[in-house]
């Protein structure tokens, strides 16, 4: 019996790391995609707020936030 409660005990406590590691990650995510949004959105005001460079604009943040991080 003692032998299924431990193996019971250590199933639940890996959902929970799991779970804690998902969340972190998704917090994570939103706040890279914000910095990264925020970035983009100056780099077209740099550019005069001209339409048709979004992707470029993008791309150039996300570069940036990348670096950022190493």
């Amino acid at each position: 019996m003692a032998t299924s409660k431990t193996v019971r005990d250590t199933k639940i406590n890996r959902e929970k790391a799991r779970s804690t590691t998902d969340e972190q990650a998704v917090g994570l995510d939103e706040r890279a995609r914000a910095e990264i949004e925020s970035r983009a959105y100056e780099i077209y005001l740099a550019r005069g707020g001209v339409d048709g460079h979004e992707l470029d604009d993008w791309l150039q943040a996300e570069r940036e936030f990348k670096e950022a991080q190493n």
